[in-house]
């Protein structure tokens, strides 16, 4: 039972993580006004409490939206890159495309980029992942690039 195993990073292995990710950006970016407050729920569940805490905030508006102009969005994953630590510390940069819709009519594509940090956690009882998310960034990918040069970082 995952619930009561304990995990150690040496012993979480790369495809647990990327089952995680996948499932963590699947209920991230495959919403509709049906399933948006689910989908939500389920990815904060997820989350460190302080980050928690500003994601519903910050995503009140947009499930009213969602919910009153009938919106959907497709988020299909082009691709990601994991990296670890010893710690236990995971970064994700994955690289996406978003569908939009409202009222079956398509709106448009956009390109994005997802950065997630991970962190290993004792398991709960009734948690499908000991992985906790503690950095959720969503950007349009033009934004990224930008970010990342004026920043001198190097996204591999």
């Amino acid at each position: 039972v995952l619930d009561f195993t304990p995990a150690s990073p040496q012993s979480v292995t790369d495809s647990y993580v990327e089952d995680a990710v996948m499932s963590f950006l699947q209920s991230l970016g495959n919403v509709n006004a049906e399933n948006i407050i689910e989908q939500y729920k389920s990815i904060s569940g997820y989350m460190a409490q302080d980050l928690k805490v500003r994601f519903d905030a910050e995503t009140a508006e947009w499930i009213e939206t969602v919910k009153l102009e009938n919106i959907s969005e497709v988020l299909k994953i082009t691709d990601k890159e994991i990296t670890s630590d010893a710690q236990g510390n995971y970064k994700v940069v994955a690289l996406a495309s978003r569908d939009r819709y409202a009222n079956n009519d398509y709106l448009g594509k956009t390109d994005e980029v997802i950065e997630i940090l991970l962190k290993l956690v004792p398991p709960k009882q009734g948690k499908r992942w000991f992985l906790q998310i503690t950095s959720l960034v969503r950007s349009e990918s033009n934004s990224f690039r930008a970010k990342a040069i004026k920043t001198n970082k190097e996204y591999k």
